[in-house]
C-alpha cells in the first residue's frame, strides 16, 4: 500500500505532470508512425 501512496504523491508533483505529458506525446508519435507505416504497407500490398 505504501507504493500506491508514493505513486499518488509523485503524480501530484510538477515533474510528474511534465513526465506524463512527455509520455503521452511519445505515445501519440509512436501510434501515428505505426498507422502511417500500416497504411503504406497496405497500399503497396494491393
Amino acid at each position: 500500500m505504501g507504493y500506491l501512496r508514493t505513486l499518488r504523491n509523485y503524480l501530484r508533483t510538477p515533474k510528474a505532470r511534465h513526465d506524463l505529458k512527455d509520455y503521452a506525446r511519445a505515445g501519440a508519435i509512436i501510434l501515428l508512425t505505426a498507422l502511417i507505416v500500416a497504411l503504406i504497407v497496405r497500399r503497396l500490398a494491393t
